[in-house]
């Protein structure tokens, strides 16, 4: 017996002794081929491990690798999609010994993934076989059906697409899985992108490798740190290339993202579903995804909510809610890699655009009387050839440089439906915008666009100048809107008022909104009912000569001279307005007139000539009267020259037109305005034979 248990115990040792030395002297070298077999049979790649290898059986299986790297896909060169600074795996025992994988803990330190696509459009993150072999995918061009948004949001709870799973993975359980310090490259040969994630340091857990990991943790991109959260899944797909599903929340300084959708390896739009974003300043935003804004201001508060596709050329966006600076838009949109610069297509319906929000100088000054002298008085014959000399100062035209080098950034075929429009002063109600935008020409078309109380047409082109500055043209046909307010917009001038139809072509071109005012040109065509001219009462004005009063002209902001009819066209040269046929009619009182506009100074040079009417309408006096100067508050002169050359002849008049009003009230007015005039007219002493024509 003490035999046996001698024995016993020195074959117990010698057992012992054999476990430790096969312990100590196990070839760390098998377990490198052994990895490198493994993965070279079920991906086709070569892995590494260039450090040395650690292994323990005890309280569980677990192995230290360091140093190991994985080759990018069959013919793909470059640096090792993955590189491990420590791997770290710990198993227990007898579930491992039941044939279950349960990982208790498996930790990659200093990981550096290279996220690459290369020029034939191969990915390094494919781990199908025979990825290396797959033919390039087929991008989003512009038109094809891959470009439309959108994907659908898989079930993340529904299981795996009929794909094969890797053999030996089935069951595997990651219960606390951890990436320290980790790195992402993102590499894109064909466009030239490469981007770097830093800090990258996550926790996951997987239940099973047919079923979501869960993910949290954070990553810092462009000195940004960023936290991420949520599930992918199944992870099985990853291996296999069948669709993964992803819900994600993604949170930083600058915006919030929540993701609900799928990636799919083989997809021409790999990565869709349903996404939510909000941000304090679109353009902070742009700027750290590296894609910045053309300075200025706006493209600040944005929330987007929308179904969307990313791919390799481009993205779109489908039953998008998008609200930006207190404006919202609904619809769909896609931008693609064009020939020559991005792709935009849209298909929106706005509930305002206010463009000012965007515009370097804001809206337009409100406009300011020029301080222009007043010229020099003009006899009946003298027609008003030159506008008065512009003035100095301030004339309510910006005078900052315009930055039009935006419209080369991109092309684009926009179909706008706006419920309200506003461009510096000028406001337009609902209109319909259909807009092209090709290497830096902006063509748009309204049709049809509600405008200050009437409705109309019109088309717009623009485009950026060398060097700064740009140059466009409108043409445009409004129909019965009100003038007053629709000129008080455009051109500063608010004293016609009225309903009417406006109609011109204009073209201008310059570095400011001054210049391109100097340089307008082009034909308008004004007719209108139903108004009145404010600042001035023509007929009380007339009036007033009964009694050789010539004060009473002057611009009174209560006095008016209401109308019935107006029409007048003009022709429009280097900013200069000229008006030769204007018609004004009335029940009492109709007048005509001639002269010039200085747009871009504000001052006016023009001769009115009012007629006062008989009975039957016809005219029996007409004082012409000049206006000169700024046109908020012009001077304005009587031209009596051709009465005091003929009295006799006014006489006449005087004598027929009271005959026609014979044993009436409005004939003894009339004979003693028109006597009183005359009389005051032919007391006046003989102007001596070398002597101008007496105003």
């Amino acid at each position: 017996m003490r035999f046996v248990f001698y024995a016993f115990f020195t074959l117990l040792a010698l057992l012992a002794g054999a476990a430790a030395f096969a312990y100590m002297a196990l070839p760390t070298d098998f377990v490198r081929e052994e990895l490198a077999a493994q993965v070279r049979n079920r991906t086709g790649r070569s892995l590494t491990v260039e450090g040395p290898v650690s292994i323990s059986f005890y309280p569980s299986a677990g192995v230290q690798l360091d140093d190991v790297r994985l080759s990018p896909p069959p013919g793909m060169a470059g640096e090792p999609t993955l590189r491990i600074g420590t791997l770290t795996l710990k198993m227990p025992l007898w579930p491992l010994l039941q044939h279950q994988l349960t990982v208790e803990h498996f930790t990659l330190d200093r990981p550096v993934l290279v996220l690459k696509t290369d020029a034939q459009g191969r990915r390094s993150w494919d781990f199908r076989r025979d990825a290396g072999n797959q033919p390039q995918l087929r991008g989003s061009e512009p038109g094809d059906a891959a470009a439309a948004p959108g994907a659908s949001v898989p079930d993340m709870a529904a299981p795996a697409p009929s794909a094969q799973i890797i053999p030996g993975l089935t069951g595997l359980q990651l219960k606390d899985v951890q990436i320290n310090d980790g790195t992402i490259l993102l590499i894109d040969e064909r466009s030239g992108l490469k981007e770097t994630l830093s800090s990258v340091s996550l926790k996951l857990a997987l239940d099973a490798i047919e079923a979501p990991a869960r993910i949290e943790g954070g990553v810092t991109w462009s000195g940004e740190p960023t936290t991420v959260a949520g599930a992918a899944g199944p992870i099985s797909n990853l291996l296999t290339g069948a669709p993964v599903a992803i819900d994600l929340a993604i949170k930083g300084r600058l915006a919030e993202t929540q993701i609900k959708g799928a990636y799919t390896q083989a997809d021409a739009t790999p990565l869709g579903g349903a996404i939510k974003l909000e941000a304090a300043s679109l353009r902070d935003l742009m700027a750290w995804l590296k894609h910045p804004l053309p300075a200025g201001p706006g493209f600040g508060k944005v929330s987007l909510t929308s179904d969307f596709g990313l791919s390799a050329n481009g993205a779109a966006a489908r039953n998008a809610n998008l609200v930006l600076d207190g404006m919202t838009a609904k619809g769909s949109l896609s931008v693609n890699k064009g020939k020559d610069r991005p792709m935009l297509r849209a298909d929106l319906s706005i509930d305002r655009l206010d463009l000012n929000t965007y515009l370097a100088d804001g809206p337009a000054q409100a406009a300011k009387p020029a301080d222009a002298q007043p010229a020099a008085p003009q006899t009946a014959k003298t027609k008003a050839a030159e506008p008065a000399p512009a003035a100095q100062g301030d004339t309510g035209w910006s005078t900052q440089p315009i930055d039009l080098s935006a419209l080369k950034l991109a092309d684009a075929e926009l179909s706008l439906n706006l419920g309200g429009l506003q461009w510096h002063d000028i406001k337009l109600g609902k209109s319909v915008i259909k807009t092209t935008l090709s290497n830096g020409l902006l063509k748009n078309r309204l049709d049809p666009v509600q405008a200050y109380g009437g409705k109309g047409t019109g088309s717009l082109t623009l485009s950026p100048l060398d060097g700064g500055g740009g140059k466009g043209s409108v043409d445009f046909g409004l129909h019965g809107v009100q003038l007053q307010p629709l000129l008080a917009d455009t051109v500063g001038y608010g004293k016609l008022s009225g309903r009417g139809d406006l109609t011109g072509f204009l073209l201008g071109n310059g570095r400011s909104q001054l210049d391109i005012v100097k340089s307008l040109k082009g034909p308008l065509r004004l007719e209108m009912a139903d108004g009145a001219i404010a600042g001035f009462n023509l007929a009380a004005g007339v009036k007033a000569l009964q009694n050789g009063q010539f004060g009473g002209w002057d611009s009174q902001p209560s006095a008016k001279t209401d109308f019935s009819s107006l029409t007048a066209t003009c022709d429009i040269a280097n900013g200069i307005l000229d008006n030769r046929d204007l018609d004004l009619l009335s029940p009492v009182l109709g007048a005509t007139g001639e002269g010039k506009a200085d747009l871009a100074a504000r001052t006016i040079d023009y001769t009115v000539r009012p007629v006062l009417k008989d009975a039957d309408g016809q005219g029996v006096l007409s004082v012409p009267a000049h206006l000169t100067g700024p046109w908020a508050k012009p001077d304005v002169k009587l031209d009596l020259g051709a009465i005091a050359k003929n009295p006799q002849a006014a006489v006449d008049t005087v004598k027929k037109a009271v005959g026609k009003f014979a044993g009436t009230k409005q004939g003894k007015a009339i004979g003693d305005l028109l006597g009183g005039l005359l009389g005051k007219i032919t007391k006046q002493p003989d102007p001596p034979a070398d002597a101008a024509p007496a105003q």
